[in-house]
């Protein structure tokens, strides 16, 4: 393998509550950041809240959440009331709630001290952890039914830990498979499952109103963008769509069309986009020699759609006198705005490179011909690159090659992890000499990849141990329990009755007895500090007595 460096620079590197008559619904509130311990490759998605707290009379919550890999050094479920826990609930690993898949963890609606929370608003926030692996590991599961797709012609995962959406994976199938009629992976279009590889509950399969050509590009490449909107490239019409997160067809616009391509004559073939939210930029590789070969960026709007009839710009040129010798099959961007290009060499023996990383473009006149570093160049284990993917954090590029078809396997198909600031080699994935179509990276650094080979999705984590903390979006509101006291008698005990109090929080109640019902006195006072409940005792001084209770002055 050939390693060219430059020493130009480096890369910058609710449940909600509302009591009249107690009743209380679930409901959804604003979104919380993101709160992460390390970087890492276990962590919890789909948090959801489901239940009722009553200050009153209790309840319960269940904390529902779904974990993309066992928790093997355990779980911690935190109850935040603001940025302050209320309650730590820790689950070791291996036990109930650190399970590969959905987990289910009931609160009671306590604190740490087994009191009733009150009055204010809560959330979740789930810590799952792993002792790792020594390697790059596989996680996910070939024969589970969900990781099954024909023709895998691209892959994405949405990485907004605001977003419902969040650990949702995105595959496109581009090719009809032999049981369209009742398999959704063999209906070409978009495939949509949850961080474990279950399908999403509204269903896996869509089209998104779609008539897709179902030809290996149409749908094709497909990403996520930093805006949240799911990008598919329709390699049949040149055409990208942008939708949301939920793929209807009401979301779906053209994001670039026919009036956007560069020349006449140019054919893009994959894209990428900026992992940045402000002055996303998207990426297109194009592959005509004869058409301006090279790697063109255009501005999206505000609406993630680039302008009618805007050009875009070369940033890259291929060709004679350019280190990017022949034309690009794709592109994307890295942390501090990075370009990553791959070239899709199939001939014994070519010495031009097949993967090569430019330096921040600045959108300056002058187009990128010389890389900071380049692989490849005259290796025949890297034939056929087709997919280059950047991970969150700007450390790891990660490159999918088909190889070339011979003897009855993909020789050079692969995929391999680069460092992405010196392009020295992390990692080949196992199972190589197949055909890989597509690779993409979650939020916390695990690496997904499509095999047309084997019509299927994997998962693979990096090395060693690890945490990471997802906060929920639903919020739990428990608003003031009534101002009406409710009393319950506990025991007898040493000549004094034992009674508990229920009211309003930081609110005096007075206790009153009578022997007959008509002259009532009062017994004791009971001030409600944070908790709506109190127990208390008053003298047992009647052979029969009745208490009753009401607000203070």
């Amino acid at each position: 393998m050939n390693l060219i460096r430059g020493c130009r620079g480096v890369g910058k590197i609710v449940l909600r509550f509302r009591l009249p008559r107690l009743i209380v619904w679930l409901g959804l509130s604003g979104a919380w950041p993101w709160l992460g311990t390390a970087y890492a490759n276990v962590y919890a998605t789909h948090i959801r809240l489901f239940g009722s707290l009553q200050p009153d009379s209790g309840g319960t919550v269940e904390i529902r959440y779904v974990l993309n890999e066992p928790a093997t050094a355990g779980v911690t479920i935190e109850i935040l009331q603001g940025n302050v826990p209320v309650r730590v609930m820790s689950l070791a690993g291996g036990g109930p709630g650190t399970i590969r898949g959905e987990n289910t963890v009931v609160w009671d609606g306590r604190d740490g001290f087994g009191q009733p929370v009150c009055c204010g608003s809560y959330r979740v926030r789930v810590t799952a952890a792993a002792h790792g692996f020594e390697t790059w590991t596989q996680t996910s599961d070939d024969f589970n039914l969900g990781n099954y797709v024909y023709a895998p012609t691209g892959i994405a995962v949405h990485r907004d830990p605001t977003s419902p959406f969040y650990g949702r994976v995105f595959v496109a199938n581009g090719r009809a498979g032999p049981n369209a009629e009742f398999m959704e992976g063999d209906r070409p279009g978009i495939l949509r499952f949850h961080a474990d590889g279950s399908p999403v509950e509204e269903e896996a399969w869509t089209d998104g109103g779609w008539p897709w050509a179902a030809d290996g590009t149409s749908p094709g490449d497909l990403e996520v963008g930093a805006n949240g909107w799911l990008y598919v490239w329709d390699g049949a019409q040149q055409l990208l769509l942008r939708f949301g997160p939920g793929v209807s067809s009401a979301s779906r616009r053209v994001a670039w069309g026919p009036g956007n391509s560069p020349q006449a004559g140019a054919s893009m073939t994959r894209f990428g986009l900026s992992p940045r939210s402000q002055m996303v930029r998207l990426w297109m590789a194009q592959a005509v020699t004869s058409a301006g070969p090279g790697v063109y960026g255009w501005f999206l709007d505000a609406e993630g759609v680039a302008a009618a009839n805007d050009p875009g710009v070369l940033a890259v040129v291929a060709g004679a006198g350019s280190d990017l010798t022949v034309a690009p099959a794709d592109v994307a961007e890295g942390a501090g705005g990075w370009l990553f290009a791959v070239q899709a060499r199939t001939a014994l023996g070519d010495p031009a490179p097949r993967v090569l990383a430019f330096f921040y473009w600045t959108n300056e006149p002058v187009e990128l011909r010389e890389a900071t570093w380049t692989v490849g160049a005259g290796d025949d284990n890297l034939r056929g690159a087709t997919a280059v993917a950047v991970d969150p954090m700007g450390r790891y590029l990660a490159v999918a090659f088909r190889g070339v078809f011979s003897g009855g396997i993909h020789r050079g198909g692969r995929v391999m992890i680069f460092d992405a600031v010196t392009g020295e080699p992390v990692a080949t994935l196992p199972r190589t000499d197949q055909a890989y179509s597509a690779v993409a990276w979650d939020a916390v650094g695990n690496l997904y990849v499509a095999s047309l080979s084997e019509s299927v999705w994997r998962v693979y984590s990096p090395p060693g141990g690890n945490a990471s903390s997802t906060l929920s979006i639903q919020t739990v509101e428990v608003t003031e329990p009534s101002l009406r006291p409710v009393l319950e008698a506990l025991r007898y005990e040493a000549g004094q009755l034992w009674l508990a109090l229920r009211g309003r929080t930081n609110t005096s109640y007075v206790v009153e007895g009578s022997a007959d019902l008509r002259q009532w006195n009062a017994v004791a006072t009971v001030n409600l500090g944070s908790s709506p409940r109190q127990e208390f005792a008053v003298p047992a001084q009647q052979p029969r007595q009745f208490y009753r209770a009401r607000p203070g002055p």
